[in-house]
């Protein structure tokens, strides 16, 4: 912890004190603003709008279909007989309702109102047919209930579980895109914080340097030592300044892609303050895997989507059957000379028509169909087959990240003490060059050694710190919840 402390201490010394506080957020402001500039929440709310239309045009299904026309028609024909119609007017007012219902059923009910009038050549024969009623009225309700195909309703039904599935789905995938946007968000946000790293080893460096040179000029005012010695202390300032501007450089262009993630400018200051959490040893792959089965939104997707296939396999196969439907219809007549009169008779049953019938439908070959089947079988199959590579890419993940935990800790320690023993090293050897008794080629390897060693020993540990959080980002811990508000 003390160590980590004076890592992110160190960090925050590379900046200008008066920059670094300005502009200072934490890891979790730079997640959420990450996630929150993303252009794909534009789609995602198109796709949650997709998902809302598709399940209004499921319920569509069961709304109710009317009907209404009117016919007026004149019909002359040659005649036989003076007692047969020359002509024949006809004026048809009709209408009808069908409502669909959730069980597969189809109620409907029709009425038909006419009024026919006949010319004759023969006036007897007209006088004759203005005593014969001209008013029809015909009401008929029906009820086809289906046998085999469309039992059930599993169009309607099984459609509306895959509209609400497809929806969760949708909803999950932002959750997805969120996750993944968060990893990208660390693992920038730490290449940030170990460019800062290089550059204060690199300051470090050079101030080294700097200080070996000042001391090898006046060395050789007094002619202790040759030009040569003091041509190779600044070819190693000059190098050593060389490896901070590239440090520099590197962080500004890894600077640039954070911003441009945030939505920023590419040079607007910023330092990332990191969590400083203790380094646990992790948990053990089953259970860091079931952790992960249920956190991850890969696989809560994946599972709507599943749920979502099975119900397409269900309306798939209803299609993949004969149709046989039970047909019951009951009806009233009427026949009267007055429109009132036929209209009033209509509502009893009196006259009446009933009739049950059985149809049968079928398409031989099925060939589309069965097409349609297979179809959904291979988007179930496939779905499946992604849970599995998921599983698999979730434990590389968990595996890469426990591993470096586990390696990198002792490897951590290695590298502090050989920072320490450079340390030491180096020390000793500037004391014996003061005294005369080593030379400048030695000074500068050891100072190199020791740069190199201070720089992989915090570099070590810092590399620690963004594996548990790769750790936590693969089991689902990150983004704790998500950052994006739904929209209305």
């Amino acid at each position: 912890m003390t160590r980590l402390l004076r890592l992110i201490a160190w960090i925050s010394l590379a900046l200008p004190a008066t920059t670094a506080c300005a502009n200072t957020i934490s890891l979790d402001d730079v997640i959420t603003a990450v996630i929150q500039h993303d252009p794909g929440l534009a789609i995602n709310r198109l796709d949650r709008a997709i998902a809302a239309a598709d399940r209004q045009r499921i319920e569509g299904l069961l709304d109710p279909v009317v009907t209404a026309s009117m016919t007026a028609s004149q019909e002359q024909t040659p005649v036989a007989s003076d007692f047969q119609p020359i002509e024949t007017r006809t004026a048809v007012l009709a209408g009808s309702v069908a409502k669909p219902l959730a069980s597969g059923d189809t109620v409907s009910a029709n009425i038909n109102f006419n009024r026919s009038s006949q010319d004759f050549i023969s006036p007897l024969a007209a006088q004759l047919a203005k005593f014969k009623p001209a008013y029809r009225n015909q009401i008929n309700i029906s009820l086809r209930h289906p046998l085999w195909r469309g039992a059930d309703n599993p169009a309607y039904l099984q459609g509306i579980t895959v509209s609400d599935a497809s929806s969760e789905a949708t909803r999950i995938q932002q959750q997805t895109a969120e996750h993944a946007l968060a990893l990208q968000a660390i693992n920038a946000s730490y290449k940030l914080a170990s460019d800062d790293i290089d550059i204060h080893i690199a300051a470090q460096a050079v101030e080294r340097a700097r200080r070996l040179l000042g001391y090898q000029r006046s060395r050789e005012q007094f002619g202790l030592i040759e030009q040569a010695d003091r041509l190779q202390a600044e070819a190693l300032l000059a190098a050593r300044q060389t490896d901070l501007q590239q440090a520099k450089a590197r962080r500004a262009s890894d600077l640039g892609l954070l911003n441009r993630m945030m939505h920023r400018p590419d040079d607007s200051p910023l330092t990332v303050e990191l969590p400083a959490s203790a380094l646990s040893p992790p948990d053990g792959m089953e259970s860091m895997l079931e952790s992960a089965k249920k956190k991850r939104p890969e696989l809560k997707a994946l599972q709507a989507q599943l749920k979502a296939a099975d119900a397409q396999l269900l309306i798939a196969s209803d299609g993949d059957q004969a149709q046989l439907d039970l047909i019951a219809q009951l009806g009233t007549r009427s026949l009267a000379g007055t429109p009132v009169t036929a209209a009033a008779r209509g509502l009893s049953i009196h006259d009446h028509f009933a009739s049950i019938s059985v149809e049968y439908s079928d398409t031989p070959g099925r060939n589309s169909v069965r097409a349609a089947l297979l179809k959904a079988e291979l988007a179930r199959e496939r779905i499946v087959a992604q849970q599995t590579q998921t599983i698999e890419l979730i434990s590389d993940q968990l595996a890469a990240a426990a591993t470096t935990l586990v390696n990198g800790t002792p490897a951590l320690h290695m590298a502090q003490r050989q920072a320490e023993a450079e340390a030491r090293k180096f020390n000793a050897e500037m004391k014996r060059y003061r005294e005369g008794r080593s030379d400048t080629s030695t000074l500068v390897q050891f100072e190199g050694d020791l740069s190199t060693a201070e720089l992989r020993a915090q570099l070590q540990q810092l590399t620690l710190q963004l594996a548990a959080m790769q750790l936590a980002w693969a089991r689902g811990d990150f983004p704790k919840q998500s950052t994006t508000a739904t929209p209305e």
